[in-house]
């Protein structure tokens, strides 16, 4: 019995599961939208969407894209699960996040990261810590059922989005700064950020549809 509780996956396994099942439908979808024929290589660490502009002509561009878009959704998801699994305080998850973003803005010997950029993303992932963690801590198991029970009202999962995607363009601003006047830079990221609003508009109306309008009442 005590073998079996440890292969076989916990509700919190399950929930953790389908939440990044979920976040990768979203990156695949934009990576659709954004990447369209172009070809995008895989990098040596995982680092905002953007810079996947100065990587186009290497092979593997959808999942190069996800992988690196996932990248905060992971670590958030990660710290989130650790809050939960071993108790521990969300600063004290924070401070791992830094640390392992520090060992990634000290290994870049290609000036391809900053610290402006790697300040900006803590602050998207600690806003991501906590919806992933009312998520988690709901009685649901689908991803679509937990965002229910966490959000109830359509408004409500409507601000947390409006949340995450300005803190998602801080980053993006972050990391324009680095690539300076790059025009082609710029254009990936104004597509890049008109796709996800796309998807997560998509998203939103799936998970908490508009009531339909009441018939006219107009007889003229």
């Amino acid at each position: 019995m005590g073998l079996l509780k440890h292969v076989l996956p916990t509700i919190l396994d399950i929930k953790i599961k389908n939440i990044m099942a979920e976040e990768r439908e979203v990156a695949k979808a934009v990576a659709a939208e954004v990447t369209g024929t172009y070809v995008v290589g895989v990098w040596d660490f995982m680092l905002p969407p953007l810079f996947a502009i100065n990587l186009l002509k290497h092979q593997r561009s959808k999942e190069a894209f996800i992988l690196n878009y996932l990248f905060t959704k992971k670590l958030a998801l990660d710290a989130a699960r650790n809050m939960l699994q071993y108790g521990l305080k969300k600063n004290d998850c924070l401070a791992q996040v830094e640390k392992q973003t520090s060992a990634i803005l000290s290994s870049d010997r290609k000036g391809v990261y900053s610290e402006k950029v790697r300040l900006k993303q803590l602050l998207e992932i600690g806003l991501l810590i906590d919806h992933y963690q009312k998520l988690l801590v709901s009685e649901s198991k689908t991803y679509t059922d937990m965002v229910k029970a966490a959000y109830v009202k359509r408004d409500a999962f409507s601000a947390f989005l409006y949340r995450l995607s300005s803190a998602e363009k801080e980053v993006n601003r972050a990391a324009l700064q680095i690539v300076g006047k790059n025009v082609e830079a710029k254009d990936f990221v104004a597509r890049m950020e008109k796709a996800v609003a796309h998807v997560r508009d998509t998203d939103l109306d799936n998970i908490f549809p508009l009531p339909d309008e009441p018939p006219s009442m107009n007889t003229n």
